[in-house]
């Protein structure tokens, strides 16, 4: 693997030991998650699942889903949403005081229900209030700032990048594709390597790296300093041992179903057993899809307790 994502790096005051980073997804990285790549080779740091600024202020407990980080995690950001600069200024105050090691702004979710609250990619099309949010979090904390953006055309994205910087964030996060675009769109590389050239302060790239092929296309096409990656970490949380070292990993079946269980058991010691059950059915795939057939999966999926559940993937076993 290049041996450039080996190498220190730094956001603002935080100093990193790589270059690759766990991306924040919605419903999937909250701390068993997370825990889970402490286990093989960590990547430089995790962000939390994307959450309300609001909600961080009145409604989230320091235990919580969204609030809790586990013992094995060494560095992690916080990720906000919201389009209020004072509650979101209080809501990042709240995250330092609890230890987080950084605050990432949300610019990029394209969810509809995101976008109605004037959050996430919402923002992209209000630059002055974006501008006015980075600048106030930034003069009210101690911790290094960046903000996520997704595309919003050539020149408007290149423009919102030099404000973004001028107001004073750490680091960019630049997602490669517009907020319209699905999953199936290709990432645009070239484009977030525009943005890079442009700016002083890290740039990070992220979209559709997922193995040591993808990475190295991801290098050659942006330079960026550092890249993200998203779904591709869940279910397989050796990936970042296996791009740091470039050796491949063995990882058996019954290894497969130990860390399976210790996340899904991570999720009941967090919430509940019912929820930790119900959350176990879309992970499945994200584990099994390439080791058991559809009609296995199915039956693992139709457990009723996690105790059932792993007995019927160790009955898969061999």
């Amino acid at each position: 693997m290049h041996p450039f994502i080996n190498t220190p790096f730094h956001i603002g005051s935080l100093q990193l030991p790589n270059r690759l980073i766990q991306g924040p997804l919605a419903g999937y990285s909250c701390a068993p998650f997370r825990r889970l790549f402490s286990d093989f080779q960590s990547p430089a740091y995790c962000v939390t699942e994307m959450m309300s600024s609001y909600d961080v202020l009145h409604k989230d407990r320091p235990g919580s889903r969204f609030l809790f980080r586990a013992p094995e995690e060494k560095y992690l950001c916080y990720q906000l949403a919201g389009n209020n600069p004072a509650i979101m200024v209080a809501a990042a105050q709240k995250l330092e005081a609890i230890g987080a090691d950084c605050i990432d702004i949300n610019c990029g979710c394209p969810k509809r229900k995101i976008r109605k609250k004037g959050a996430g990619s919402a923002l992209l099309s209000t630059p002055s209030l974006l501008v006015d949010i980075i600048s106030q979090i930034k003069s009210h904390i101690k911790i290094p700032l960046t903000v996520k953006i997704r595309l919003h055309g050539q020149d408007k994205s290149l423009e919102l990048a030099r404000q973004i910087y001028n107001a004073g964030a750490d680091a960019l996060i630049v997602h490669g594709r517009f907020i319209q675009d699905d999953y199936n769109v290709p990432c645009q590389w070239e484009a977030i390597g525009r943005i890079k050239q442009s700016l002083p302060i890290p740039v990070i790239a992220n979209g559709d790296i997922q193995c040591r092929e993808s990475l190295q296309q991801a290098i050659q096409l942006t330079g960026c300093d550092a890249y993200m990656i998203g779904r591709a970490g869940t279910g397989k949380p050796w990936l970042y041992q296996e791009l740091l070292s470039g050796i491949k990993q063995d990882i058996s079946f019954q290894h497969h179903v130990e860390v399976f269980m210790k996340h899904i058991e991570g999720l009941a010691e967090l919430e509940n057993s019912f929820k930790a059950l119900l959350q176990s059915k879309s992970l499945l795939r994200y584990y099994f899809r390439p080791l058991l057939s559809g009609e296995q999966i199915r039956m693992a999926m139709n457990t009723r307790t996690l105790l059932e559940l792993g007995r019927v993937l160790n009955l898969f076993h061999g």
